[in-house]
């Protein structure tokens, strides 16, 4: 669908325009019209990306004739630049079954290319761009092998550029580097030509040329110009740059249609003309300006990354919207106007005549949009969008020491600068909220935009909102209109933030705590409404039953429930105590290193090892430290008669593992036994005082429980297969990643039976009903009977493995088993399918059965409760993040933990 935006008030404002300049006294000079905005005239959907990175290669292409636009079908639809309007669709080729990987436009001609990465061979097609009649075709060689090494040039860039003088196609990504050179109207080859050994290259095309950016060995950095028909060189340019050449330094280089080159090597940047004039360099042309004149577009991103190239983490730069860049052909400086779309989220696919054309992929809503430049008086600094500055709140008035005590009283306000460089704001537009003690939670407050509307605002917001669900774990029990908050993981922790959009402002909070985010951001937006919209309250969250507690980092460990409290642990190091009914937090205990396996309660002592190598016991009630003691565990928690027995490792970087048991109430040491070879984590296995252990040798240890001697052992497979182990009253059944599966005497080691399964086992057995279910790397669920080892049945799912965790439930004569993407209800007794349902694409957590109801957790963050007999939807409930640990169904509740930091407790009744 067409949309076209603002044709009235385009109207409106020339009359104003018009009336104002006939009203002026004729002596009086005029103000000079300058670009002030980036207007939205028309948008159309598109599906396909911007270019694969193995060819970067446009799917899309600018003139100022038409715009090309390819599509998943292998179409292409050509659209008139200045309306949108659709003219015509060029079909899939029936010839060619791979998918278009480019397409351009270049003096009336169509330029097509399709082929897929595993294939060098790709069809280079010609078209008329008036009919859409085929004018030529040939097959080019595009070839991906890239194997690096220290003495090989690689080129990075589009592998196919087009010009009005000719096609330029590199064959070959690794030197030595085959350039061929093709005619744009008959495809016919008008040069060849082999580029020197020793480079890296990277290029770029402009309307009549194609530019080379290259660092040779013993000859530096070069910017040259190249004749697309001849590959004659035009013009060379040494580039004085700070990198060394042959270093790592990231090369770039991007031109624009009238010819103008911006070229970088690490931090250093050059802008040439077409001719080969410098025009500036870095620290010149990155104070970005308000735009005086007119030149195209040279490429689109966010402000602070303009105005300190190459500096500072993508998530810190500011201000929100994405800008379009153009070098002032006279000064050579940067000009920059705002979009209405999160610099994320933007890239530019060309430009006309006071007009650009702007690629958005905002989740479920990608889209071309062509823009306008609309001239007036300058308004303010475009920076700001041309409003004036003096609009930006001052970021530390938007909130009060008051709003602050619900954390701690005594918070100070401390504001922050904007970080680029350029006109400043008269009030600060971020600002750091200091807690009175060290241990306290800093917030963040920043103004990430101030619109000149209220819709351009709401815009700017719901596309930002788009992409931090489909890139971070999001809380959907606070989100509201104009409200989300979220979670993000760092390489270096976690953090939770809330974005929240009211009137023309948009202003993110952010902390290393999200309990402090969830108590602090009502108040802001409040605050906000007080100021930009008097008299309006907030809508709020619609409320939810059941309750959910945010913790600082993902939630990896299944929630125990005992005793009506719920402990859950996080991956920021923290146990939390919560009433299982309410969610009230009991206590709460910081173990200094993230907590990842799973953890366990006996008899009052909540036993929890983090990954800094402690291992603490914590009394169930109070949350006070019984002990701890230093030993770095590898693997979940076993506890029974006293003792506790974990995997460990004697040092972080060790490949060998030692199962240890300890005493439960003091943490003495009381043995400790080393297997041969490497261990992955098989979890000890208790069947009354003999404890078994796997290896990763195909041999299972029978233990005696209260010295570690070893009572017997037996080989489940060969010297390098991995064992798993599982018990069902005194049996040990054993499998190896081989196939082999055994039934062995708890006690003795006898074996009851043998038996085989077809692949290889990549997943703990499971024992229910009278069977054993285990499943193979091929996707087959294997179900033996637990007293014979006869195989029952088997049954095939159709899933991709790459993503897949399998676990089996089982219950009332029906079986639950999983792919990728489905549910499946099998007949215990035949393996015969009941009934399948699609879960969605990705791991699954689960699937449990209680109570008539199966839960299973799907990756994409939802938790569905499906009926046991027949597979329907109960009630699903999206938790906003993916959901790590399997659920947990104790009463009237079921429990999961979220990539969020949400522990959740949905009623079973309803969720």
């Amino acid at each position: 669908m067409l949309t076209v935006h603002g044709r009235r008030s385009v109207a409106v404002l020339f009359a104003v325009v018009l009336a104002a300049c006939s009203t002026a006294v004729a002596d009086t000079p005029r103000l000079p019209l300058v670009p002030v905005e980036w207007r939205a005239a028309w948008s159309v959907p598109a599906d396909a990306d911007t270019g694969e990175l193995f060819s970067e290669t446009p799917r899309y292409a600018v003139s100022d004739h038409a715009i090309a636009v390819a599509t998943r079908q292998d179409t292409v639809r050509i659209h008139d630049p200045r309306t949108g309007e659709l003219r015509r669709t060029i079909p899939a080729d029936p010839a060619l079954t791979a998918p278009i990987t480019g397409v351009w436009i270049v003096a009336n001609t169509l330029v097509v290319s399709r082929g897929t990465r595993d294939i060098v061979d790709h069809a280079l097609n010609g078209h008329d761009l008036t009919t859409g009649a085929a004018l030529w075709r040939r097959t080019i060689t595009v070839s991906d092998d890239h194997s690096r090494t220290e003495d090989i040039g690689l080129y990075r860039g589009p592998r196919i550029m087009v010009t009005e003088r000719g096609i330029v196609v590199l064959e070959r990504r690794a030197e030595p580097f085959d350039i061929r050179a093709l005619d744009l109207r008959t495809g016919a080859t008008t040069a060849r030509m082999t580029y020197p050994r020793g480079c890296h290259l990277r290029g770029a095309a402009t309307v009549r040329s194609v530019a080379l950016l290259s660092s040779c060995t013993g000859d530096g950095y070069r910017l040259t110009s190249m004749d697309p028909r001849t590959l004659r060189h035009g013009w060379t340019r040494p580039l004085s740059s700070s990198s060394p050449p042959g270093g790592d330094a990231v090369m770039r280089v991007t031109a624009n249609a009238e010819g103008y080159v911006h070229a970088s090597v690490g931090n250093d940047d050059f802008f040439y003309g077409a001719d080969g004039r410098l025009l500036s360099t870095g620290p010149e042309a990155m104070r970005v300006v308000n735009p005086s004149r007119w030149s195209p577009p040279l490429f689109a991103g966010s402000y602070s990354a303009a105005a300190d190239y190459g500096e500072g983490p993508l998530r810190n730069e500011w201000p929100l919207p994405a800008y379009l860049f153009s070098v002032d052909p006279e000064t050579g400086q940067l000009g920059g106007l705002p979009l209405d779309l999160p610099y994320h989220r933007a890239s530019l696919i060309g430009a006309i005549r006071g007009m650009a054309f702007v690629h958005s992929d905002v989740p479920g809503d990608g889209r071309i949009t062509a823009y306008k430049l609309i001239y007036g008086l300058a308004r303010g600094p475009a920076r700001f969008g041309g409003i004036p500055a003096s609009t930006w709140p001052d970021a530390c008035a938007l909130l009060t020491s008051h709003d602050l005590s619900v954390l701690a009283d005594d918070y100070r306000a401390v504001p922050r600068a904007d970080d680029p460089a350029g006109t400043p704001l008269p009030k600060p537009a971020k600002c750091d909220w200091i807690p009175p003690t060290d241990d306290g939670a800093v917030v963040s407050l920043s103004v990430e935009w101030v619109s000149s509307s209220n819709a351009g605002a709401r815009k700017l917001f719901t596309a930002e909102v788009g992409a931090i669900k489909e890139a971070d774990a999001f809380d959907p029990t606070t989100e509201s209109p104009g409200f989300l908050s979220y979670t993000v993981a760092e390489t270096n922790g976690f953090y939770g933030a809330t974005i929240i959009n009211v009137g023309p402002v948009i202003v993110r909070l952010r902390s290393l705590s999200r309990q402090a985010v969830r108590l602090v951001s009502p108040s802001l937006q409040g605050n906000l409404l007080a100021r930009y919209q008097p008299g309006v309250r907030a809508s709020g969250p619609a409320r939810a039953s059941g309750w959910n507690h945010p913790t600082d980092a993902i939630v990896y460990a299944e929630p125990v429930v005992v005793g009506g409290v719920v402990y859950a642990t996080s991956g920021d190091g923290t146990v939390s105590a919560l009433d299982a009914a309410t969610g009230v937090m009991r206590w709460r205990f910081q173990t200094g290193g993230s907590l990842v396996v799973d953890h366990v309660v006996v008899d009052g002592t909540v036993f929890v090892a983090n990954t800094f190598g402690r291992l603490v016991a914590l009394d169930a009630a109070t949350g006070r430290v019984r002990w701890s003691r230093r030993i770095d565990v590898i693997s979940d928690l076993v506890a029974a008669a006293g003792r506790l027995y974990v995997w460990a490792k004697k040092s972080f970087l060790s490949t060998n593992a030692e199962v240890v048991a300890l005493n439960g109430a003091s943490g003495k040491r009381l043995w400790s036994f080393q297997p041969e070879g490497y261990v992955l984590n098989p979890d000890p296995v208790l069947v009354g005082e003999v404890v078994h252990v796997g290896s990763d040798h195909g041999m299972v240890y029978a233990l005696d429980a209260g010295s570690g001697a070893r009572k017997w052992r037996f080989r489940v497979g060969g010297e390098r297969d991995h064992t798993y182990l599982v018990r069902a009253g005194g049996v040990v059944y054993t499998a190896s990643s081989d196939g082999e599966v055994h039934a062995l005497e708890g006690s003795s080691g006898k074996v009851r039976w043998s038996s085989r399964i077809d692949g290889l086992v990549d997943f703990r057995m499971v024992v229910a009903d009278g069977a054993v279910y285990l499943d193979n790397k091929d996707g087959a669920t294997y179900a033996l009977d637990a007293d014979s080892g006869t195989r029952l049945w088997s049954f095939q799912t159709e899933g991709d493995r790459s993503s897949f965790k399998w676990d089996v439930a089982a219950a009332r004569g029906l079986v639950y088993v999983s792919d990728d993407s489905r549910l499946y209800a099998l007949d215990a007794a035949t393996g015969a399918a009941r009934w399948s349902f699609p879960v969605g694409k990705g791991f699954t957590s689960g699937p449990v059965a209680e109570g008539g109801s199966i839960y299973v957790g799907h990756s994409g963050g939802t938790l569905h409760a499906l009926d046991a007999a027949t597979g329907a939807v109960r009630w699903s409930f999206q938790t906003g993040g993916t959901i790590e640990t399997r659920p947990v169904v104790t009463g009237d509740f079921v429990y999961v933990g979220s990539a969020n930091g949400n522990v959740y407790a949905l009623p079973t009744a309803g969720g």
